[in-house]
């Protein structure tokens, strides 16, 4: 909060004018250009200032959607995006340690990063917090008040949608010290704004704990009636954090019911259909629901990495043209087959323990999605690959899990159209191939030094795409006994030399590798 009471107010003016067009600056980028060059372009400004808004936010947009397709083409194994991104960073920190840019700059270019999904590094939060430090103590009182009147009013024009403030809060608050973080959310909560309100509860999954607890303690204290919908969705939040979290969160739930308002009525989406996605060659993979609200049709989604649930959606309002327009595209995107609600909630149960495990709460937005399909309260399923793996075999005959069987599994696996993009890539690959000469004697070398240790990797792939292969038995065309036979072959202790799966990987990695040099 210092920070915000200490802005001046040309540049609190500024900070209230990005946030009010945040919202109209829409999807209508222009062609994107080079990310490198763009983020050169957007320093160059901000040292300079002498760049006017319009020509700014036409440049801020193109720059996300750039850094969003660098960041998709990293994830794929593109080895130039890789070093793409490592040059904007680079470029960051050779800004800030020569003082080039101020307090406003970082804050957008937080927001930029967030936005474009990439991480915000901490030498730029360090910048912010050296600011407030620096900050001369006789500024202006009122900026922090400003900047929260500006949200609010932002909240009114977003149409009360409170998973849409929040996005929009949070990746301006990316770049802010925790304690200002905590300062700002606590005077957000003081403003008894209810769309406020709905998006100030997301920040109890917020990454930074100090964060989520000041958030759960505040809505505790607070004297207000909220909306009964807040508390449940606390309490589908609660299964999804650490334990040492969850007790801070129990209090908040318990302080809120009693000021809660009496539930509303609102009618549950009718469902259509449920698709799966199998793993791409990152772990990524995907689930999307159609369905029918009215005489309208919506689209709930949820993207799934090694790291937990990376991102959710729901698309809503659209005409029946339309929702068949995006499931073709998303079925022509990925391998995808048709399956059940039960498996979507195991998939997004499994997705929720890797959260846990890698410290990395989901994102707010995961649980409009969850209360689009009524699943109410999804717990964490910690179950290993080989638990999986065993739970989809179980039911099988003996012929088809026989020796024999598993032999035709092996071959068959290398000719599926689902096996999509199964190769590694990334630079500590590259640090143990690059010295070795020949693609023979690197394949080996990958087999030997680097793919033993991504057996238990590998071994999900195949699990996690097993089971959306198999669904509700719906597709019943589709390789899953196979992938799950091969995944338990990579689980146990054969060698590796003689899974065809892994030295295939092997080959194609250093296909791609050899392909980007």
């Amino acid at each position: 909060m210092d920070l915000l009471k200490n802005m001046d107010e040309d540049v609190v003016a500024m900070l209230r004018q990005t946030i009010q067009q945040e919202m109209s600056l829409g999807s209508g980028f222009f062609d994107s250009d080079d990310p490198v060059d763009l983020f050169a372009e957007l320093l160059e400004g901000c040292a300079g200032g002498d760049v006017d808004d319009d020509e700014k936010n036409e440049l801020l947009a193109d720059l996300v959607e750039a850094l969003s397709n660098v960041k998709v083409d990293s994830n794929g194994g593109d080895r130039e995006a890789r070093k793409k991104i490592k040059t904007i960073y680079e470029m960051l920190d050779n800004s800030i340690e020569g003082q080039k840019l101020q307090s406003i700059d970082l804050i957008m270019i937080g927001k930029i990063f967030t936005d474009a999904g990439l991480t915000v590094p901490d030498s730029l939060k360090r910048a912010v917090s050296a600011m407030r430090h620096d900050a001369p103590p006789e500024a202006c009182d009122a900026a922090g008040s400003d900047l929260v009147s500006s949200l609010s009013e932002l909240a009114e024009q977003t149409g009360q949608n409170a998973f849409g403030v929040y996005e929009l809060v949070n990746s301006f608050l990316v770049a802010f010290p925790t304690e200002a973080t905590v300062g700002l959310l606590r005077e957000l909560i003081g403003a008894k704004n209810a769309a406020i309100d709905g998006a100030v509860v997301g920040f109890v999954l917020h990454p930074d704990a100090v964060v989520s607890r000041s958030v759960a303690e505040a809505l505790a204290a607070a004297e207000t009636q909220v909306e009964s919908s807040l508390v449940q969705r606390l309490v589908i939040m609660r299964p999804w954090l650490p334990q040492t979290r969850q007790t801070h969160l129990d209090a908040a739930i318990r302080a809120m019911r009693t000021r809660a308002l009496p539930p509303a009525d609102t009618a549950q989406p009718k469902l259509i259909e449920c698709y799966a996605s199998v793993c791409d060659g990152s772990g990524a993979r995907s689930f999307f629901v159609t369905q029918r609200v009215g005489r309208r049709y919506q689209l709930a989604s949820v993207m799934m990495k090694p790291a937990g649930v990376a991102d959710a959606m729901v698309i809503p309002d659209l005409s029946k043209s339309q929702i068949d327009d995006i499931v073709n595209e998303m079925k022509l995107s990925v391998p995808t087959l048709k399956t059940d609600l039960s498996c979507v909630a195991r998939m997004l149960a499994l997705a929720i323990a890797d959260n846990l495990a890698s410290g990395n709460p989901p994102p707010f937005k995961l649980v409009e999605a969850v209360e689009s399909l009524g699943l109410g309260a999804v717990h964490p399923d910690h179950a290993s690959p080989i638990e999986i793996i065993t739970s989809l075999l179980a039911d099988l005959p003996p012929e088809q899990t026989n020796p024999a069987a598993v032999r035709r599994a092996h071959a068959e696996v290398l000719d599926s159209n689902f096996m999509y993009q199964w190769f590694e890539a990334d630079d500590a690959l590259e640090d143990i191939l690059l010295p070795v000469k020949g693609s023979k004697a690197r394949v080996a070398k990958l087999m030997q030094a680097f793919l033993p240790e991504r057996r238990l990797f590998w071994a999900r792939q195949c699990a996690l795409s097993a089971l959306a292969m198999r669904g509700d038995k719906i597709a019943t065309h589709a390789p899953w006994r196979e992938f799950a036979l091969v995944g338990r072959d990579i689980a146990s202790d054969l060698p590796l030399d003689q899974i065809p799966l892994m030295k295939q990987i092997a080959e194609i990695s250093v296909q791609v590798l050899e392909q980007s040099l």
